[in-house]
């Protein structure tokens, strides 16, 4: 039983050593290679009396960001990746935040990196990779760790501007870790083909699962996803199997009809989360790969990864909803209406809430935050169990399947009608003709916007979404653009299309 994601490696690199563990555009890292980098990185970090802080890495994507990872964990220590293209200004309210005992980068952005972050200990990672390496002092900073340390430190966009650390322990990662790599079959034959950002939570099984299964993992450059086509030659090169990606990636496929004109890969397993996964394209991947495994997870950064989780097992219609299934190993789900109660029968609507081995241990330095989202769980017998309070909304289908229906600040009122944004983008995204859709609503004027990219026109739209919706759900205007817009963690950028057309 692994305590800590660093006794994954050690078991993994007695079973594996010189097998593949990573690959990235430069690199080719095996396991004992992985062990070795990251336990001089610990040495460097440990010989700096640094302990249980918080390290920040600012590094592309790439095999030296993981030997960095999990160097910091062998070092006692807990990582923040930061984009190495995150606007100067949310990177200085993360420092405030975090202030971070070192900052590790590479040789390719350290003149960029002590311009940023001058005035603090940066560390270079070509300069310590090779340095000797003091086992028994990594020994004795592990005796002294337990499970309920921190591992990493995540920041996600707040509603306020100031980004918010969503801490997560060792003890979190590896349940998660444990149940994703049992509940799909995760073994020494599974290539995952990483899409996800670093500093993303999608990431994680990308990261742990080969550390504990012998997997392997391909690091694919996010720029290269601008070309579906290339992206997919190279998860064709290196025999990748499974994919865990954000459903606008796979969408993107989805809508340029990729996967029809390039080579069959070998997959066995597709994973998503993060968004909403629209059936209409989700419907294609199956046509073109009927034998693959599909599954819809659902779960804030605030529990890990993902809560729930729905394999698929029927067919939908595109104008269905997929559910987000059952809760995972370790985790409990309420829930909760307006009036407080648990909902108790098929089709009432009320809040998620959630506690568990996966929950994080709240928002780094922030405690008031802390307590408005983390509470006291009423449900158990542990008084000092937590719930996470989602803000999103869900009910139970008549097969005691959760479905997910919208955020609760995308429910808004209409001239007194109670209306689901998440609703109307579901009608739109299952009509022919439409890409990608985001629906805005102006409170002044209480009127919603429908901002959707495909070749269908506007009026042609509207008159087909007259037979899906009712007459008060009808989208006041549309605003159809040749692309959307999409952030770092490749979802549709609500924040930028609010600016523009509100």
């Amino acid at each position: 039983m692994c305590r800590l994601v660093t006794d994954y490696l050690d078991k993994t690199v007695n079973e594996y050593p010189d097998k593949t563990a990573f690959i990235d555009f430069k690199r080719v890292i095996t396991f004992q290679e992985l062990k070795d980098e990251a336990s001089a990185i610990a040495s460097a970090i440990i010989d700096r009396n640094v302990f249980r802080k918080p390290i920040l890495l600012f590094m592309d994507k790439r095999v030296s960001t993981v030997s960095s990872f999990i160097g910091i964990a062998y070092s006692g220590n807990f990582y923040t990746p930061v984009d190495i293209k995150m606007p100067d200004d949310r990177i200085g309210k993360i420092l405030n935040i975090l202030d971070p005992a070192i900052v590790i980068t590479d040789k390719e952005h350290e003149e960029q990196a002590r311009t940023i972050f001058a005035g603090r200990d940066i560390m270079v990672f070509e300069d310590e990779v090779s340095r000797p390496v003091l086992n028994d002092r990594i020994t004795d900073v592990r005796s002294r760790l337990t499970d309920a340390d921190t591992l990493y430190v995540f920041f996600t966009s707040g509603s306020t501007g100031i980004p918010k650390g969503v801490i997560i322990s060792h003890r979190a990662a590896v349940d998660y870790t444990d149940w994703i790599s049992d509940c799909y079959g995760f073994d020494e034959k599974t290539v995952f083909a990483n899409q996800a950002q670093l500093y993303f939570d999608a990431s994680i099984q990308d990261i742990y699962a080969p550390l504990r299964n012998g997997s392997t993992t391909l690091l694919i450059p996010n720029r290269l996803f601008a070309s579906p086509v290339r992206a997919w030659k190279e998860i064709i090169r290196h025999k990748a199997n499974t994919l865990f990606w954000v459903p606008s990636v796979l969408c993107l496929f989805a809508n340029f009809d990729v996967l029809s004109h390039v080579e069959k890969a070998p997959l066995k397993t597709v994973l998503f989360c993060g968004e909403v996964m629209p059936v209409k394209q989700l419907n294609y991947w199956i046509e073109n790969y009927p034998d693959v495994i599909y599954a819809n997870l659902y779960g804030p950064t605030e529990c890990t990864d993902a809560c729930t989780y729905y394999t698929i097992d029927r067919k939908f219609k595109d104008n269905e909803a997929l559910p987000i299934g059952k809760p995972c190993a370790n985790t409990e789900v309420y829930v909760i209406t307006e009036e407080g109660a648990l909902a108790d029968r098929p089709g009432v609507t009320g809040e998620l809430y959630i506690s568990g081995k996966c929950l994080s241990d709240g928002y780094y330095n922030d405690p008031e935050k802390t307590a408005k989202a983390f509470l006291p769980n009423p449900f158990s017998s542990n008084e000092a169990e937590l719930m996470y309070k989602t803000g999103d909304l869900v009910f139970y289908n008549e097969a005691g399947e959760l479905i997910y229906v919208c955020r609760k600040d995308y429910q808004v009122k209409i001239h007194g009608y109670r209306v689901e944004l998440g609703e109307i983008e579901a009608a739109a995204l299952s009509v022919k003709g439409v890409d990608y859709c985001c629906c805005l609503f102006d409170q002044d004027n209480e009127k919603t916007i429908l901002v959707y990219t495909g070749e269908i026109g506007e009026d042609e739209l509207n008159d087909i979404l007259k037979t899906k919706l009712q007459d008060y759900m009808i989208p006041s205007a549309y605003k159809h653009r040749e692309t959307m817009l999409f952030n770092n963690s490749e979802k549709i950028d609500r924040i930028a299309l609010r600016n523009e057309y509100l």
